[in-house]
């Protein structure tokens, strides 16, 4: 039997209305850990390269002056560093969101707390998301190598058609690592299920899983299209409410993949009224 998606999404929907605290109110907590936090951090330290963009664009100073006076070692490695430890803060914390959320599509009442889940094993965590972003890149760049050497054919010979093939190889190896990218969306789930794994063995299991599924979670994510509109004409609110939604659906997913079925809510208790006298 095939994956049953409205089944999955009506699974999440269920355990977001069984669950406290609300995991809109979670979800909040996660964007102002996140992008709040970071943009706050980042609003103190002015971006190198866009000052400079921005001078240049205005023409008033020399460009020699403007690269001597921004791109110091200290203003461009302040902003470099503050950019990785960015990027690696938020890779821990969206563990955490994904851990959260697993544990949201199996009816555990996850908290606030599981959103530090990440910090407990961090090292693993910014390993494997590591790995998973160099192989995709790899994998993209390769597919890329037919687009690049049309291009620069095209470009040399001035040739018409040769540049609508480049465009159209260009669209076939980004559609190629996209694809690529599907085959590790499973990777942080067996991490979690699987604390002993190590990063590879969850990397080769996410690999060797999503075969035959690729498409089945794509139109997941693409029947998410339209509440990701009305998040837009929201100006993001309507997120606090998608995103577990999402969350847990994609959850659910990785449970029908890997368990061949959708977490159970737990039975209801018994209520034993006593003997009867």
């Amino acid at each position: 039997m095939g994956f049953n998606r409205p089944e999955a999404k009506m699974r999440a929907r269920a355990s977001i209305r069984g669950t406290y605290p609300h995991p809109a109110l979670v979800t909040l907590i996660y964007f102002l850990l996140t992008t709040v936090l970071t943009n706050v951090i980042m609003a103190f330290v002015s971006d190198p390269f866009q000052t400079a963009y921005l001078y240049l664009m205005d023409g008033v100073y020399a460009p020699e002056r403007i690269f001597q006076t921004i791109f110091t070692p200290g203003r461009v490695g302040l902003y470099l560093v503050l950019q990785i430890l960015i990027s690696l803060y938020t890779c821990v914390m969206q563990f955490g969101y994904t851990s959260y959320a697993l544990r949201l599509s199996r009816w555990e009442q996850p908290g606030y707390r599981n959103l530090m889940d990440g910090f407990a094993v961090v090292g693993r965590v910014i390993g494997i998301n590591l790995l998973i972003a160099i192989f995709v890149w790899l994998w993209t760049m390769l597919a890329m190598i037919p687009y690049m050497i049309v291009m620069v054919i095209a470009a040399v010979s001035q040739s018409a058609g040769l540049m609508v093939l480049a465009v159209l190889l260009a669209i076939v190896g980004t559609i190629f690592g996209v694809s690529v990218s599907y085959r590790y969306r499973l990777a942080l789930y067996f991490m979690l299920d699987h604390p002993d794994w190590g990063v590879m063995e969850c990397i080769r299991q996410s690999k060797q899983t999503m075969k035959g599924w690729k498409w089945p979670l794509f139109v997941m994510d693409l029947s998410f299209l339209g509440w990701m509109i009305l998040e837009l004409l929201t100006f993001g609110i309507l997120s606090l409410w998608v995103s577990p939604y999402q969350s847990a659906s994609q959850a659910n997913f990785y449970s029908w993949v890997v368990y061949g079925a959708f977490p159970e809510p737990p039975a209801p208790p018994v209520n034993n009224p006593g003997p009867a006298f």
